[in-house]
């Protein structure tokens, strides 16, 4: 069904308004049922007897049309459902016309008109006796509306249904009493209820009320994005206009990067906040102040013209030497100083082959040189959990939300990569695993080496986390299996689904790397009971000072061999542990303070007091410690054994990655890339006589027993030296014990 144009300003609409079921625009739908291809099978058929004039059989085959849907709304009818009706009842009413029957034609022509008011009867073609009878019908049944609107265009609907004129501004509907609506965007919406009269004329004269106000931009450049109160409004596209090119003009900007005019959507009155945001440009926020019009014109405002925004950024690293991509781009190797680029957040990666890799995405703050000091860190492969159900087959779980959304919150010391196509093929390749050993999955296993080391080489991942549940488990627990790529032997960690602490905890633990280094007294203390009848009443009343290094800072602020310590600073100790605790929370202190260390010391000459400006000793991490991730600790350790500034920082990594080793009895790689590498220079702490002990322990183990005698009598002769850390127990003394144990 055709419909002719919405009128233009000044319009003036006639509508007939008629009571009953209201028109749905007619509109090609889906043939999704045998009904209406049978409905469109029997209207050709009539139309093809009504060219062969043959009427009689024409109405019989409408008939299949109509009488199925006779009483049927027109709400219940779908749009090309209502359009065949419509036409087969035109088509009918014209075949009983030609047939002589005039009543029935009226009959079919007031039943097209209830069901749609506006039908627009050929009147080019059809026999004016025929239009004639169809608008006597319409008379008897529809009233007429002349309504007009300011301003034009509006959206009208009656009784909730949309209405729109015909190609000659005519609507016909139904009479009786009507609910007339009137909308326009930016204006509030008019109703008014009508009592039309068959063969009558009703004019009505709506005025709308704005309510919004469009406002109009141009920007300087283009493509900026608009914030309206904060939310995105659309972006600014070129070329300017002539409107634009005049105005640059009189602001005195070049036409040939400036937008062309920019409508933002209806705004209410008041004040709102309007944000300028563009790549590379200093973003810029205005003040506007709407006042509503009551022709809506657009609200212009003042050019914006953004202005340019580069800063530099300066990289360095440890260690020296890492190439830095900004955004992907390749900009040189630390350190460097990166001119020219775009303020706002980027995305930076700072990576060193066989080192480590940096990567986050900071904020540059134009016009500033911008420092980055980043520490390379290794890289950890996120595989997800997976599913053991009591049939032994195994999928891909997405029951770790806990665990996805706190790493989603960031690592500081690990760089997270969840590859899309890694996962897939990781994941593939781990199910099929399962459901071909499905004995070694059950057996605790969960990553063979060759797709523990495939998933790696794909997400250059020095540490790969993946999990397991079983579908049926009530206690809802995860086995957690945390791998290295320098061996196959994981940690395990089992965690509840439903407790999030749990998870917090083991992310805690995984994000925080062994330590370099601790303070540094010189001093060994051990526990003994107080005198009989002295302070304290025979309880532990302070550990004693067993051995004081020379030259350590113990040594310097006169702390001797036997002296008891009372407190340190004003915490009372009453045991060696004490005393390492309390140190420790002297020491934590704000960056850039050195923390001076005050004891209470006692000897035979009565109490006095020392104080120990502490230093900085390497520290070995324990062969056993149950809240260690050792994976963790051995992807740090070869890091930072890479990374290391001076031989003696080398020296201390791969000490402590020779014992990581140890702890999963890779004894032949813990002598092979740690111990036997590792040098550290003679004297007092961690030194070379701890290396000494520890590659006498790993030759033990490994079943040479004189390699290890050797070693042992080394360390045995190494005064001074230690192990855990600068004040840990004695390395020299350690060795002998060794030593006699093989005897």
């Amino acid at each position: 069904m055709s419909r002719g144009p919405r009128a233009r300003a000044g319009w003036v609409v006639l509508l007939a308004v008629a009571l009953a079921v209201p028109r749905a625009v007619c509109q090609e739908e889906e043939d999704l049922t045998a009904g209406l291809k049978a409905m469109r099978a029997a209207f050709t058929r009539a139309r093809e007897k009504i060219d062969n004039l043959e009427f009689a059989s024409a109405v019989r085959e409408l008939g299949t049309v109509i009488d199925p849907r006779r009483n049927a709304r027109g709400a219940d009818l779908s749009g090309e459902e209502r359009e065949l009706l419509c036409s087969a009842y035109d088509l009918r009413g014209r075949s009983h016309f030609n047939l002589g029957n005039q009543k029935a034609a009226e009959a079919d022509f007031e039943a097209l008109l209830r069901l749609e008011p506006g039908y627009p009867i050929d009147r080019q073609t059809l026999s004016p006796k025929v239009v004639d009878l169809f608008d006597r019908v319409r008379g008897r049944v529809a009233g007429f509306l002349v309504i007009h609107v300011d301003p034009p265009p509006a959206r009208l609907s009656v009784d909730g249904d949309p209405v729109e004129p015909d190609e000659k501004g005519r609507l016909a509907l139904l009479a009786g009493r009507r609910v007339l609506r009137v909308e326009s965007d930016g204006y509030d919406p008019q109703e008014e209820v009508l009592t039309i009269v068959a063969g009558m004329e009703v004019s009505r004269t709506l005025r709308l009320r704005a309510n919004r106000r469009t406002l109009q931009f141009v920007t300087v450049p283009a493509d900026v994005t608009i914030l309206l109160d904060g939310t995105p409004v659309g972006t600014t596209r070129g070329p300017a206009t002539p409107e634009v090119e005049a105005m640059a003009r009189q602001f005195g900007f070049d036409p040939r990067s400036a937008a062309a005019p920019f409508l933002a959507p209806l705004v209410a009155a008041g004040d709102h906040r309007v944000t300028f945001e563009r790549e590379c440009f200093q973003s810029q926020t205005v003040s506007v102040k709407v006042a509503l019009d009551p022709e809506n014109t657009p609200l212009r405002l003042s050019p914006v013209v953004l202005r340019e925004a580069r800063t530099d950024l300066r990289v360095t690293s440890t260690p020296d030497g890492a190439e830095v991509l900004v955004g992907g781009e390749r900009k040189g190797a630390t350190p460097l100083t990166v001119p020219g680029l775009c303020g706002g957040e980027r995305e930076v990666t700072v990576t060193k082959a066989e080192v480590g890799v940096w990567n986050d995405r900071i904020r540059l703050a134009p016009g500033q040189v911008n420092t980055l000091d980043v520490r390379l860190r290794p890289t950890l492969l996120y595989a997800g959990t997976f599913r053991l159900d009591e049939w032994g087959r195994a999928v891909w779980s997405d029951e770790d939300k806990a665990l996805l959304e706190e790493m989603a919150k960031g690592l500081k010391t690990l760089n997270l990569v969840r590859s899309p196509e890694a996962l897939e093929a990781f994941r593939s390749a781990v199910i099929k695993w399962m459901i071909t050993e499905p004995d070694e999955v059950r057996a605790g296993a969960i990553l063979p080496p060759a797709i523990l080391e495939e998933a790696a080489s794909k997400a250059r991942a020095d540490l790969v986390l993946a999990g397991l549940t079983l579908g049926n488990d009530a206690e809802k627990a995860w086995t957690l299996a945390l791998y290295s790529v320098l061996h196959p032997s994981p940690d395990v960690v089992v965690l509840r689904t439903d407790r999030p602490e749990g998870v917090r905890d083991f992310l805690r633990r995984l994000d925080t790397a062994p330590a370099e280094s601790a303070p540094w007294l010189g001093m060994g203390l051990v526990d003994t009971l107080a005198e009989p009848g002295g302070p304290g009443g025979g309880a532990a009343s302070g550990p004693i000072v067993a051995r004081v290094l020379p030259g350590s800072p113990a040594a310097k602020a006169g702390v001797k061999a036997g002296d008891r310590v009372r407190a340190v600073g004003s915490r009372t100790v009453e045991s060696a542990r004490d005393v390492q605790q309390a140190v420790s929370l002297e020491m934590a202190r704000p960056a850039g303070l050195k923390a001076t260390i005050v004891l209470a010391v006692e000897d035979a000459a009565g109490q006095r007091t020392a104080r120990v400006a502490p230093g900085d000793s390497p520290v070995v991490v324990p062969l056993i410690d149950a809240t260690l991730l050792y994976n963790r600790a051995l992807a740090e350790f070869r890091l930072r054994s890479k990374a290391a500034r001076d031989e003696a920082e080398r020296g201390a990594a791969l000490l402590n990655l020779g014992v990581a080793f140890m702890h999963f009895r890779a004894y032949d790689r813990a002598q092979a890339e740690g111990f036997s590498r590792a040098s550290l220079p003679q004297g007092p702490g961690i030194s070379e006589g701890t290396v000494l002990y520890y590659r006498g322990l790993c030759a033990l183990r490994r079943g040479d027993p004189a390699a290890s005698r050797e070693a042992f009598l080394a360390a045995s002769s190494a005064a001074g030296s230690t192990l855990e850390s600068g004040d840990g127990p004695s390395a020299a003394a350690a060795a002998a014990r060794m030593l006699q144990a093989l005897e």
